[in-house]
């Protein structure tokens, strides 16, 4: 799952790189975009939860708000007025993305001196610290307050009367 994450996200900075740089921007593309990060990041939360790294209404938080920005930004797109990707929504994703790369190098370290039957003092502390778990809180955190931004930044969205 580490090399598949890995490559994932190296292609899809290159690919909006590329895009951004050329202007090979569609709206099809910023729409699928987003989707395809939620799809990689939530497949590897769920791994988290089937080692019990980190809990499930977390995950269940996060999937909800994405369901939600993805609807909203359907429905802005449908009535003429699209959504814009908010620079939070940016950063959470980074927090996200970095909390996973956090858990799989500590899995993979940890996987190597349980092999090798080396005790490591850096793995006691993160375990004792529940660091996987607190940095999932930080980044299940951030993504609720970007689902609540989304909202006021775009609640002429939510008006039954036209906006000039």
């Amino acid at each position: 799952m580490f090399f598949v994450f890995v490559i994932s996200t190296l292609t899809d900075k290159v690919d909006g790189h590329l895009a951004r740089k050329y202007n090979w921007e569609s709206a099809l593309g910023k729409f699928l975009d987003p989707l395809a990060d939620k799809v990689l990041i939530t497949a590897a939360f769920i791994c988290l939860i089937f080692k019990d790294y980190i809990d499930i209404w977390m995950v269940v938080v996060i999937v909800l708000r994405d369901f939600f920005v993805t609807w909203l930004r359907s429905h802005g797109h449908k009535v003429g007025r699209p959504v814009k990707t908010l620079e939070i929504a940016r950063w959470k994703t980074g927090v996200q993305t970095v909390v996973l790369y956090v858990a799989f190098a500590y899995m993979i370290l940890k996987s190597f001196f349980d092999h090798y039957a080396i005790e490591s003092n850096i793995i006691a502390q993160i375990d004792a610290w529940r660091l996987i778990w607190m940095l999932m809180l930080l980044a299940t955190l951030l993504t609720l307050f970007t689902g609540v931004v989304y909202i006021f930044e775009n609640k002429h969205l939510f008006s039954k009367k036209p906006t000039a």
